[in-house]
């Protein structure tokens, strides 16, 4: 009987943290992070095709976003298809893509995450012409520039359409890192 109630309790002890940790982990996954898989080569040499990250939530409701960051937000165009890009232009600002190179408010921007890579102007954000950024929208741009479909091609991002901004790598595990400066 002894035997029985010890291992009763033990079997107890076990499923009540097993729930209590899965009670946290839905709470985090649903509220605070997201779980994404990177895909294509639009963010290289910054992420890898397969990457997984962890997106937080939280702190975009709370605290604004800044340029350079790495933000994931829903296509402009096509509903509930998440995309990874940096943010490049903030409201209210001019935005002019020339010479292979970004202008904000006519002064260039300094881009040292890119690896000698031009910026070409595209459909909606073409070369040589200035445009002002509507209020509540952003410009987000790909690092691998070539490769990446964005703001240049589709256009604005809405502030309503930002989910998240990136903050950990955490597979494949040799690449485990923090993303920028985000939260940390």
């Amino acid at each position: 009987m002894k035997l029985f109630k010890s291992t009763f309790k033990i079997l107890f002890d076990f499923l009540e943290i097993l729930i209590i940790c899965t009670a946290v982990f839905l709470i985090i996954y649903f509220f605070v992070g997201q779980l994404l898989e990177v895909t294509g080569d639009s963010m290289y040499p910054t992420f890898h095709d397969k990457e997984q990250i962890i997106a937080e939530k939280l702190s975009i409701k709370m605290k604004g976003v800044k340029r350079g960051e790495i933000l994931i937000f829903e296509h402009p165009s096509e509903k509930g298809r998440l995309l990874i890009k940096r943010l490049i232009g903030l409201p209210g600002e001019t935005i002019k893509i020339q010479n292979g190179k970004v202008f904000i408010d006519n002064v260039e921007l300094k881009e040292p995450y890119l690896s000698n890579v031009e910026t070409e102007g595209q459909s909606f954000l073409e070369e040589g012409i200035e445009y002002e950024i509507p209020k509540d929208s952003y410009v987000m741009m790909g690092d691998n520039r070539p490769k990446s479909t964005d703001s240049r091609e589709w256009g604005y991002v809405k502030k309503e359409l930002i989910v998240g901004r990136g903050v950990v790598v955490y597979y494949p595990i040799s690449r485990i890192r923090l993303i920028g400066d985000g939260l940390f």
